[in-house]
């Protein structure tokens, strides 16, 4: 017997993916079938070392073109009022609705949307229904809605751990009205984070004051964070009500990192690392403790930790080049010849300088921009060393003039 809300659900039905996406699944499996043969002809006409090398890379194309194509014509939900069965390439899913702990709605990219449904099993793979791309009806949806919606569950229990954490107001009220005011804190601080790093990564005029705005960012994060009896958190959270300041954790240390690479030059990098490392534990250490929660997923405190080794390192190689009082040494040096290169996001520029100083034969620098453009092969540029405030010999190569 199935329950009303299951009433549409008495017979089985079968859903097969939408037409534009069966039709792009088997037109990339046939281009991919084509290639091969294409290679695979080529494999027939020559009997030599690039033969070869075309059978090796056709055989991965056919077997991902045949799997693509498969799956285009296979792939199929059937869903029964107790169970629902996924169908792929190769392989068959069952799910009875008995095991089904509750779903998930996924975001994708470009508006795509996906049912993720969550065993019972603990660390029992999820089963996934891509509704975008999927033909879909009133009985499918009912069935899902029958299913305990996690999300609303989760961000209801955050809220209720709120409402009855004392340290956060004497009522409920006051409690979930210190969460209202915390969200719109915390909107504040991440826009002026966006803000800072704007300024620190194109503009940063005045340098020093700049960067010790950025490099400031993450301890104010923590501080917050610590001050606020755990009404906030380091790292963005599924369902967590409350605000989040992964931002100003992460977003610095990227800018502080391409200051550091593109503005100066190191001429000793054992200390400069072994310092960062120092500087990113002493970081990381004061995160933790200012969100415990934190140690609760360790996959992302191992992240923070790796994301935050940007920040020592950029803190380190600009702290020890701003804070340095020694007057240094001076050089004026031949370009032996310019170029850049480009990646998806950003270009980097090199000049080649003569032997100069502790450099005793020609090497590459990468310099800013505006330092290669007013540079020509064959010119000088005035490269200024230091010795540094933490012992790390560093230099910085501008225009003569």
């Amino acid at each position: 017997m199935s329950t009303p809300l299951l009433e549409g659900v008495e017979s089985t039905h079968t859903y097969r993916m939408a037409l534009w996406a069966r039709a792009l699944v088997i037109g990339v499996g046939l281009a991919f079938l084509g290639g091969a043969a294409a290679l695979l002809l080529l494999v027939g006409r020559r009997a030599n070392a690039s033969a070869g090398a075309a059978l090796i890379a056709g055989l991965p194309l056919a077997l991902l073109g045949g799997y693509l194509l498969l799956g285009g014509l296979r792939s199929r939900v059937v869903l029964t009022v107790d169970a629902i069965e996924s169908y792929g390439a190769l392989l068959m899913r069952r799910l009875a609705r008995s095991d089904i702990k509750g779903r998930r709605m996924l975001r994708l990219q470009y508006g795509q949307t996906a049912v993720e449904l969550v065993p019972r099993e603990p660390g029992a793979r999820p089963l996934k229904l891509s509704r975008s791309a999927m033909r879909t009806d009133a009985a499918l949806e009912t069935w899902l809605d029958s299913i305990p919606d996690l999300d609303i569950q989760e961000a209801e229990a955050a809220r209720a751990e709120i409402a009855s954490n004392p340290e956060l107001g004497q009522t409920p009220e006051e409690r979930l009205a210190s969460l209202g005011r915390a969200k719109k804190l915390a909107n504040t601080f991440n826009g002026a984070t966006w803000a800072a790093a704007i300024w620190g990564f194109f503009y940063p005029q005045p340098y020093a004051v700049a960067l010790l705005v950025v490099a400031l960012l993450p301890w104010a994060a923590i501080i917050l964070a610590a001050k606020s009896h755990g009404l906030y958190r380091l790292d963005a959270r599924r369902n967590d009500v409350r605000p989040n300041l992964a931002t100003p954790m992460y977003l610095p240390g990227f800018v502080l990192l391409m200051r550091a690479v593109q503005d100066l030059g190191v001429l000793n990098w054992q200390l400069a690392l072994t310092y960062a490392v120092l500087a990113t534990f002493i970081v990381f250490l004061a995160a933790v403790r200012s969100d415990p929660t934190l140690w609760e997923r360790r996959s992302v405190a191992i992240a923070l930790f790796c994301i935050m080794g940007a920040y020592g390192y950029g803190a380190v190689a600009l702290g020890n080049s701003q804070l340095d009082g020694a007057a240094g040494q001076n050089y004026r040096v031949q370009v032996l010849a310019m170029h850049y290169s480009r990646g998806s996001r950003s270009t980097t520029y090199y000049l080649t300088l003569a032997p100069w100083g502790p450099r005793t034969s020609p090497e590459d620098v990468s310099v800013t921009r505006a330092v290669y453009a007013d540079t020509r092969s064959g010119g000088q540029v005035c490269i200024h060393q230091g010795p540094g405030a933490l012992g790390i010999g560093w230099y910085v190569v501008k225009n003569c003039g």
